[in-house]
């Protein structure tokens, strides 16, 4: 098989996982109608993306809408993050978080490529003790949260495929932004 450059291995990845975007914008729409809130989270490159997406579905640009997203991600306050990380420990960085802010009708949306960071599956089991739904954005496998979260999708590659799944991911959160926009629009004309 010939070697792919960076761009083709995108394309190629792309091609191969046939993500169906529809259930997460749903749902996502769902909890801003409600107006409960999205929690996000996410670590290294998937902690960027979780940030990039509360940015987007903020609509900073936007006089079109009314109706905007309470939507957060758990990963942008560093003193409470290194304060948790210290005391009670970088496992916990996210459920004590959502144990201290979410309530029950909420989501949190969780973003990584290998699906296996303790810190995130202690958030889901943190969300599903208090009735908050969970969305899993995933690569690889899935690996353990593939199993925990109430939805998933899955950009399946390799393990350790890390940049080509983050650049995935983050494209796959600009595509729900567009669409929920979209949909928030075009309700008012």
């Amino acid at each position: 098989m010939p070697e792919f450059s960076y761009r083709e291995s995108l394309i190629h990845i792309i091609e191969e996982n046939k993500l169906d975007l529809a259930p997460i914008t749903s749902r996502i729409l769902e909890h801003i109608h409600q107006n409960t809130s999205i929690w996000i989270i996410g670590n290294g490159g998937s902690a960027s993306t979780a940030e990039h997406f509360e940015t987007d579905l903020h609509f900073i640009r936007s006089k079109s809408i009314t109706k905007f997203p309470k939507v957060a991600a758990l990963t942008s306050n560093s003193s409470l993050i290194s304060a948790i990380s210290n005391h009670i420990g970088y496992e916990n960085v996210f459920s004590i978080q959502l144990l201290r802010k979410a309530q029950s009708g909420d989501v949190c949306i969780l973003i990584s490529a290998s699906g296996n960071s303790e810190n995130l599956i202690n958030a889901v089991q943190a969300a599903k003790a208090l009735g908050v739904y969970t969305i899993g954005i995933l690569g690889f496998d899935g690996g353990q949260l593939s199993d925990l979260v109430d939805l998933s999708l899955l950009v399946k590659t390799k393990k350790g495929m890390y940049g080509p799944v983050e650049d995935i991911h983050l494209s796959i959160c600009h595509e729900i932004s567009a669409r929920i926009y979209k949909s928030l629009t075009s309700k008012r004309l």
